[in-house]
């Protein structure tokens, strides 16, 4: 096990070093016993028998092989990001010049450090950098909430060392073909010059041309609670020709000399960061998602019984959880590599501010994750989007065990042998799994290496998952 944590391979589930991710031990002891074998098992520890229902003994008799895909060394380097954003400040700003550098709501990896650069930038071209929130109805649609997710991303106003603009007022610029009025932030309108830092990804509700990236930053993420709410009432199915309709509108109305765009690799690192003049934002935008596509992490599986997440947030996904990866769309079921039974969540991020919003794919959830719940920010979201049943809530069970004996249980179908289950951390970490049965073969071809075999999981006395082998969930580490 010694060489695995050079190749990229990450021994806690849930811990990154490039999201801000809250810790995750909650203050919950080591157990005083374990469901099945002893493995792995710490000083102090007895075995203890799992008691019927027959899925908690069928939960408990379940063997795990832990499976890691050793990443590459990464690629992205600062240093020629940080010369080409000078260069272009230079070249495109004025002296003196307002500059509002958005930024959304996203757990994107180097993320600060991409906006440190920028204000950098700006402030080299003798112009005055303020950042905004582009986030549309994130953070409960309030100024005080934005901000709060900005700073969970580690963006700071006191470390960047210039104002956070982060009013919700917005004013109507246009309208897109069938009536949808398009909105701007009056904070945007009232700038010289606006610079759009965003990732480009696959989106999780709908398909198009150009999807999450520079485009819907500036149509949607700028138009706040109002333009976002706006928009959205096209529904998904028509963002192909609304998006970029509602870009025109927005660049007619804002200067934007050029944005950030960055694409991260299937380990979720920052891989390339792209300055991109304003005039060509859709075009780029097209062919970064390209690029995106091909290195996007999904699951080496056709079909699962159950999928375990850790955990679910907007930090991670928009949608909570990708539902790229687990098959489940709230609204328009689009074609997915992998097929879930049964989809349990056992945590919702701190970092995530009460919105769970994509909560309602799934079948279980814990009473851990309930309590979490703002449901305000939550249905600020979904009226926003549209999208209300993501804001659903799920049966609720009381402890992880139980959440996990439920989703067993109520397998249909005369299925046979070993339930084929995967546990991991969050839709982002598709390189590090726990698995049951026949799924371990199937996983090889896709470059993933067993780093423990025949492991068992372990409960405490109230029912919360410690550990599965050495990885631990909710428990010491």
């Amino acid at each position: 096990m010694v060489g695995l944590v050079g190749s990229g391979f990450r021994r806690c589930f849930g811990q990154s070093q490039y999201l801000a991710r809250p810790p995750l031990a909650a203050g919950v002891p080591y157990p005083t016993g374990t469901v099945g074998t002893t493995c792995g098992k710490q000083p102090g520890m007895t075995a203890t028998q799992v008691a019927t229902p027959a899925e908690v003994e069928q939960l408990g008799s379940l063997r795990w092989t832990e499976l890691y895909r050793p990443a590459p060394p990464r690629r992205f380097d600062p240093g020629p990001l940080r010369e080409a954003l000078i260069a272009a400040a230079q070249g495109r700003l004025r002296q003196g010049d307002r500059v509002g550098i958005c930024v959304g709501s996203r757990g994107i990896d180097g993320l600060a450090q991409v906006v440190g650069l920028v204000v950098e930038a700006v402030k080299a071209a003798d112009a005055v950098p303020v950042v905004i929130p582009a986030m549309g109805s994130h953070g409960g649609a309030t100024p005080q909430g934005q901000l709060a997710v900005l700073r969970d991303l580690g963006v700071r106003e006191e470390t960047l060392g210039v104002p956070f603009e982060a009013s919700m007022e917005v004013e109507q610029v246009g309208v897109v073909p069938g009536g949808h009025p398009v909105y701007l932030s009056a904070v945007a309108l009232g700038c010289q010059a606006i610079v759009p830092v965003n990732r480009v990804k696959p989106h999780s509700d709908f398909r198009a041309r150009v999807e999450s990236g520079l485009t819907k930053m500036l149509t949607i993420g700028l138009g706040k609670e109002l333009g976002a709410s706006s928009l959205h009432r096209a529904g998904f199915m028509a963002f192909g020709t609304v998006l970029p309709a509602a870009l025109e509108i927005v660049l007619s109305n804002l200067h934007v000399p050029f944005g950030v765009a960055l694409v991260e690799d299937t380990w979720h690192r920052l891989d390339r960061a792209e300055i991109v003049p304003g005039g060509s934002v859709l075009e780029r935008d097209a062919q970064l998602l390209e690029q995106a596509w091909g290195l996007f992490g999904s699951l080496p599986f056709g079909e699962l019984d159950v999928l375990v997440l850790k955990e679910m947030g907007k930090t991670i996904s928009g949608a909570g959880m990708d539902p790229n990866v687990t098959g489940r769309f709230p609204v328009d079921p689009l074609p997915s590599p992998t097929k879930v039974a049964r989809l349990v969540v056992l945590d919702l991020r701190d970092d995530s501010g009460g919105n769970a919003i994509g909560v309602g794919t799934a079948d279980v959830v814990t009473e851990r994750l309930r309590n979490k719940v703002n449901w305000h920010y939550t249905y600020a979201n979904a009226r926003a989007s549209k999208s209300l049943p993501g804001a659903r809530l799920p049966m609720v069970a009381t402890s992880d065990r139980e959440a996990i004996s439920d989703a067993l249980g109520s397998l249909v179908g005369g299925r046979s042998g070993v339930p084929r289950v995967v546990a991991m951390a969050n839709t982002l970490e598709v390189n590090h799994l726990l698995v049951t049965g026949p799924l371990v073969s199937e996983a090889e071809p896709a470059g993933y290496h067993a780093a423990g075999r025949d492991l068992s999981a372990m409960f405490d006395k109230d029912g919360a998952l410690v550990r599965i082998g050495d990885v631990p969930f909710f428990g010491q580490h």
